[in-house]
């Protein structure tokens, strides 16, 4: 969990002040005040110092205390595959998959950024993060398929040494808040679900995001994005961890060809 969640965290700030305009004071689970590099100049944020001084609404939302993810489930089947062990979501076990809510993700705000001017460019992202599920990753030959389909100036984000696709230009960028600052002048996007989807529906980019099967737009899509989920599977992410079969398949059937008409219709 990183940049996405805090993302989402600031959707969660923007919505409540739409009822009660004090800033908003994030906190852990054991309520003391959290603060993140997203939510630099964020006017809707308490910064810690903020939080000591004034008058502000607490929000729980943080590791452990994630509004989209069923901890309770998840205790409960930890418990029974590893009884008298306290619980832990490290636990990468294929016994053991994430569980969702019905939260449903609202669109965030990310301040802390040089806007870009609104180009011609499309930002196509091929990798994950470190650590990220395996059942999220689409496979290096169909994004390469993709951008063959598709005769746009596509633009890959990353530091210097990041494994570019052919016929893609790279722009070298260090942080997250620098590929947001080119994100923001992109025409559009094709992303797998995780931080840079949830960085487009922020700044207003229109976006393919693949889903897979592991995850659901349900809880983690936005509207103005063409989310692609596993028809099969209907509204249930299976939430595995470790390399799963179901999200083989479920990845397998977004080809490129489907995701290049996706993309032509919402550019």
């Amino acid at each position: 969990m990183g940049w996405g969640d805090e993302i989402m965290a600031a959707g969660q700030a923007r919505v409540r002040q739409g009822t009660d305009p004090r800033k908003v004071a994030v906190t852990d689970a054991a309520g003391r005040i959290r603060w993140h590099s997203a939510w630099r100049g964020n006017p809707r944020i308490a910064t810690p110092i903020e939080a000591e001084r004034g008058d502000v609404q607490r929000h729980m939302n943080g590791p452990g205390c994630r509004p989209y993810v069923d901890y309770a489930r998840m205790r409960r089947e930890f418990a029974r595959v590893y009884p008298g062990r306290p619980f832990t979501t490290k636990v990468s076990d294929a016994r053991l998959p994430w569980r969702f809510t019905d939260w449903r993700a609202e669109r965030g705000e990310i301040y802390g950024r040089k806007a870009a001017p609104r180009g011609e460019v499309v930002v196509v992202e091929p990798h994950l993060k470190g650590g990220a599920s395996p059942n999220k990753q689409w496979g290096w030959d169909r994004w390469q398929d993709l951008v063959s389909r598709v005769d746009v100036p596509w633009v890959q984000l990353g530091p210097p040494g990041t494994r570019v696709l052919d016929g893609v230009r790279h722009v070298a960028t260090v942080s997250f808040l620098d590929a947001c600052a080119v994100l923001s002048g992109a025409r559009g996007a094709v992303l797998p679900e995780g931080g840079l989807h949830h960085a487009a529906a922020a700044l207003g980019i229109p976006a393919v995001v693949i889903f897979g099967g592991r995850s659901s737009p349900a809880n983690l899509g936005y509207q103005g994005h063409v989310n692609l989920f596993d028809p099969a599977n209907g509204a249930s992410p299976c939430g595995q961890t470790v390399p799963c079969a179901h999200c083989a398949r479920a990845l397998a059937g977004i080809t490129p060809a489907d995701v290049a008409q996706h993309l032509e219709t919402l550019l």
